[in-house]
């Protein structure tokens, strides 16, 4: 990885994955469908991408989810992917969605990674961690500019961290993609993460949405028990 980092990273554009192509093994059928109030579980993250306005969106969707009419309305700013081999895990998903990623935006400098059954993620979440994002690098770059001795790595990617635990999205920048990309296709982003942690932004996130997923039947009751009283809206900042 070079140490110098062009500025684009702080204003060139960006583009969304949002990672639908799980199995669920844990729950004997597929989470994305799972209903969750007036819409199925994916559609959350879809909405949210859409609402954040940060630019394409490519979800990667498990063949069956496609079938069932996800994405439910067209949009042209979301490109469907379909995985022909969810059991190979998730980093098939995070290569397709790269690579579709990159040809609908070949100038892509920052990718925002979201999960697909994060329902409470917000917009306002995906949008605030692609600004502190920037922020923390045109800062960097600004210090390294002035010929400060001290000045801070310029970051390479993002994660938000609640109660001292990194959730998600994961923010990319344009240094990471190639490694991704190259990255064996059996290993999911940690090990990508877990390589460049130094030069990771850690965000404090507003609220536990990040860190709160679905997993188990029991996690799904749990959420849907949140919505149904409202509680996801004081988590997540906004009315959904």
């Amino acid at each position: 990885m070079h140490e110098e980092v062009k500025i684009t990273v702080a204003t060139g554009p960006a583009g969304v994955i949002v990672l639908a192509a799980g199995q669920a093994t844990r729950m004997g059928r597929l989470k994305q469908l799972l209903p969750l109030g007036n819409r199925p579980l994916v559609e959350w993250s879809i909405q949210s991408a859409r609402e954040a306005r940060l630019g394409p969106i490519v979800v990667v969707l498990h063949p069956a989810v496609a079938a069932a009419g996800i994405p439910r309305h067209p949009d042209p700013v979301v490109h469907p992917v379909v995985n022909p081999w969810p059991e190979r895990g998730q980093g098939v998903s995070l290569r397709l969605g790269l690579r579709a990623l990159l040809q609908t935006e070949p100038s892509l400098e920052v990718t925002l990674v979201v999960l697909g059954d994060q329902p409470f993620v917000s917009a306002n979440v995906m949008t605030a961690l692609v600004e502190a994002f920037r922020e923390a690098a045109r800062n960097a770059v600004a210090c390294r500019a002035a010929g400060m001795e001290s000045a801070p790595s310029v970051p390479v990617g993002a994660r938000p961290v609640w109660n001292g635990k990194p959730g998600h999205p994961v923010l990319l920048s344009r240094p990471l993609l190639s490694e991704a990309l190259a990255f064996p296709v059996t290993d999911g982003i940690k090990p990508l993460l877990d390589h460049h942690r130094e030069r990771m932004l850690f965000w404090p996130a507003p609220g536990p949405e990040v860190i709160t997923d679905i997993d188990t039947w029991e996690d799904y009751y749990i959420i849907t028990r949140r919505l149904q009283s409202g509680e996801h809206h004081q988590a997540s900042g906004e009315r959904r």
